[in-house]
């Protein structure tokens, strides 16, 4: 065990027993970055996408798993209350929960894990996920986990210290990274070709170097991996 115990929590989920220790340890800073990214947050295909051009795919773990969840529960609906079966039916619901949760984890986990040891800031919408948890986009959210993503993120860049800026999201997706004109899209458009200056880019790349260049990463204002395109950094609406 590392570090100094400070509290520990005895949890159960169906079958199984945890105990959960949180412990105080000493930061261990990585390696001074001046690398700095931008991320999307997306649901489906893809879970993020980089100011760079990299897109991480969805897992969907709870999509995957959806039918055979629903026939685990039908079989627990057909138990009566009391009988053995029921309490087997119960504890076979709850497994499937369980192992859609820790892939889940394990995913966020990686993929916070890689950006925290390659970039010194990492930027992203200041998203009101409560509010599109309730929206029509609500089970994509939820299977994608954004909150609990963005939490990993948050105390693996701490540990590391790394930065992790959060920026307005308004008009990330609709003004062109390259010379700032703004134009509305519907969603089903995935390529984003400005009628101003030509500049073609896929819609959720174009969001991410938004996203990024809206963070003012750099001492001067401005950093050379930030803005490919050569541009200064502006606030949202300008």
């Amino acid at each position: 065990m590392e570090g100094k115990i400070k509290t520990a929590t005895v949890k159960r989920e169906g079958e199984h027993w945890y105990i959960i220790f949180i412990t105080e340890v000493d930061p261990k800073p990585l390696p001074p970055s001046e690398e700095a990214i931008g991320i999307d947050l997306g649901t489906n295909p893809h879970f993020l996408v980089t100011s760079e051009g990299e897109m991480v795919e969805a897992p969907r773990h709870f999509q995957k798993a959806e039918e055979k969840l629903a026939k685990a529960q039908r079989e627990l609906s057909r138990k009566k209350k009391g009988k053995s079966g029921r309490k087997k039916a119960r504890l076979k619901v709850a497994k499937l929960h369980r192992k859609i949760a820790n892939q889940r984890r394990d995913f966020h986990h990686k993929v916070a894990r890689r950006l925290v040891n390659a970039y010194g800031t990492i930027v992203h919408e200041d998203l009101n996920i409560l509010a599109l948890s309730r929206s029509y986009v609500a089970k994509g959210i939820h299977d994608a986990g954004w909150a609990a993503f963005l939490q990993i993120l948050a105390y693996k860049a701490e540990e590391a210290g790394r930065r992790v800026i959060k920026v307005d999201p308004k008009y990330t997706s609709q003004d062109c990274p390259v010379c700032g004109h703004r134009e509305k899209k519907p969603l089903w458009v995935r390529a984003y070709t400005c009628p101003q200056c030509g500049a073609l880019l896929h819609r959720d790349v174009a969001a991410a170097q938004n996203i990024l260049a809206w963070a003012w990463t750099g001492p001067s204002g401005e950093t050379p991996r930030a803005f490919p395109q050569g541009n200064t950094p502006r606030s949202p609406g300008l």
